[in-house]
């Protein structure tokens, strides 16, 4: 049975009508797991961005030279801060499990309720994360990885481009990971690869046009509002500019986690439709 066509209008208007229903809560869930990690990441990590690294040498006007120097920075970073930014991540996962479990159309969890499913579903979700790209690291890196490896440069560009294409197909078949996990209660992550391999069967440059079109859309506003209330903040200088713009950086990045969930949300419910579908279906 073929499933319905995804409606992009009608999984707006799902969307905007799932925040202002349950506004109050998701600005609860929102303030607790997305904008006090990110602002306090905003706060206390070190800056990323440094024309100095850690040796004291200016970064190198050689692009391998540079990207190398900042990927050390980088690592630096992390070795050096592995806890907190751990914690920010068990934050953001628990959170958007959370997020979305509040947001199933059966039986109406309360906040505590989806706190509750959120952090049940958490191994779930990072056992069908790591599968998938496993899985997909095996299917399309290592063929793609021998023949760009082998192939004269120009084969290997194309080769590229095919695997870009690839990765794409991929994480939108696996867009629905979550959702499945946190609303249908899936805990099989094996089963939850499946049925969102199966409800985005036939939708998928559907679904990858309307995350490119919301992508553009919420992002470039958000820059703006970010860089308009930055460049009004940076005029107060001190600490005052220092405190506003990362909490500026976080209400955005918030804002921006918690459109795309509900928007995951809506293109389930969408999808999955009334009837519960089948887990032990295989891939089609």
């Amino acid at each position: 049975m073929a499933n319905a066509k995804l409606d992009m209008g009608k999984a707006w208007t799902q969307t905007t009508a799932l925040i202002g229903a349950n506004k109050d809560t998701i600005s609860a869930l929102a303030g607790l797991f997305f904008f006090l990690p990110s602002f306090g990441a905003a706060l206390f990590l070190p800056e990323t961005t440094a024309t100095i690294p850690a040796g004291g040498q200016r970064q190198s006007s050689d692009p391998q030279v540079a990207m190398q120097q900042a990927v050390e920075q980088i690592s630096a970073l992390y070795a050096d801060n592995w806890p907190f930014l751990l914690a920010v991540s068990i934050a953001g996962f628990i959170g958007s499990m959370s997020l979305l479990a509040l947001l199933s159309d059966r039986g109406h969890p309360t906040v505590g309720e989806a706190l509750g499913k959120g952090i049940r579903s958490i191994p779930s979700y990072i056992a069908a994360q790591l599968l998938s790209a496993l899985a997909a690291g095996l299917a399309l890196g290592l063929p793609f990885g021998l023949v760009a490896a082998f192939a004269p440069p120009p084969v290997a560009a194309v080769v590229a481009l095919l695997l870009i294409v690839a990765i794409l197909y991929a994480a939108i078949k696996f867009s629905l990971i979550a959702p499945v996990i946190a609303i249908d209660e899936e805990r099989n992550p094996v089963a939850a690869i499946a049925r969102s391999w199966r409800l985005t069967k036939g939708n998928s440059l559907r679904i990858l046009a309307f995350f490119l079109l919301l992508f553009v859309v919420i992002v470039i506003i958000g820059a703006l509002v970010q860089g308009i209330l930055t460049l009004i903040l940076s005029a107060a200088g001190g600490e005052v500019a220092r405190i506003g713009i990362a909490a500026v950086s976080a209400l955005v990045n918030a804002m921006i986690t918690v459109i795309f969930l509900v928007v995951l949300a809506a293109i389930h419910r969408q999808l999955a439709g009334g009837a519960p579908e089948r887990l032990s279906e295989t891939f089609e």
